[in-house]
């Protein structure tokens, strides 16, 4: 069973359901933007930065430019946000590592599944895993996802 946010409740949940999936792309132009998003007077912005840097990212771990890892993150949450109400996801706990990197372009499929639920400290908590995967079908990003109900 798919999960879907207007029909969710701990009881309807089981373990293996999945959660809806996603696919989300950036252009370099969109990460540029991110930076630009968070410039501030009182922080300049490091000229050699793996996002934004070409001649700086191609010697770097990574060999190229990269996305920045909280976007990746928001594109988790917005998968949350199509099972669970935002109250929830509000409390959750959510442990996100980059296994890839992401690149301008690359198509990413956002996908989940119940992996867990049980009763603790009078919450009921249900456990999830999320996965990232490129075009490649490279696993880039995971997540593990403790969401109460």
């Amino acid at each position: 069973m798919t999960i879907k946010a207007s029909s969710i409740s701990f009881e309807s949940i089981n373990i293996g359901d999945d959660l809806p999936s996603i696919q989300k792309s950036e252009t370099q132009e969109d990460i540029n933007n991110y930076l630009v998003l968070n410039e501030s007077e009182e922080r300049e912005i490091p000229s050699m930065n793996l996002h934004i840097d070409e001649e700086f990212a191609d010697t770097g771990i990574f060999g190229g430019m990269v996305n920045y890892g909280v976007t990746t993150c928001g594109f988790m949450v917005e998968l949350l946000q199509l099972a669970f109400p935002l109250k929830n996801i509000r409390q959750a706990t959510i442990s996100m590592r980059a296994t890839e990197p992401i690149r301008a372009d690359d198509m990413i499929q956002y996908t989940g599944k119940v992996v867990g639920k049980r009763e603790e400290g009078g919450k009921n908590l249900v456990d999830l895993e999320l996965v990232g995967t490129n075009q490649l079908s490279q696993t880039v990003a995971t997540a593990k996802v403790t969401i109460p109900l």
